[in-house]
């Protein structure tokens, strides 16, 4: 289980599900796929088992060292507080 970051913010786009910034850093983004298990704890400790749907473009005013990726539709804008950590998983979840 690898740390990725901790969200700092989240868009809920309609039809396609939550984006999550800021994402993944730049210096791991040759190991993260489409369709790799993450890892979610919230702040009150809360765990969401998920997995990244897709990599989005976001523009935030200012050059970004992240990707941010969007999760499945199953997963909610209330089940992602800030302030909760990410981590990427091995491809069997574990």
């Amino acid at each position: 289980m690898q740390f990725l970051f901790e969200i700092e913010d989240v868009f809920d786009i309609g039809g396609r599900g939550c984006v999550l910034v800021p994402g993944v850093p730049d210096a791991l983004r040759r190991d993260v796929k489409v369709g790799r298990p993450l890892l979610l704890i919230t702040p009150t400790g809360n765990e969401v088992r998920t997995s990244i749907e897709a990599f989005e473009h976001v523009r935030r005013g200012r050059p970004m060292a992240h990707l941010p990726f969007s999760l499945p539709r199953t997963v909610t804008k209330a089940d992602l507080p800030l302030g909760s950590k990410v981590y990427l998983l091995d491809a069997t979840g574990a």
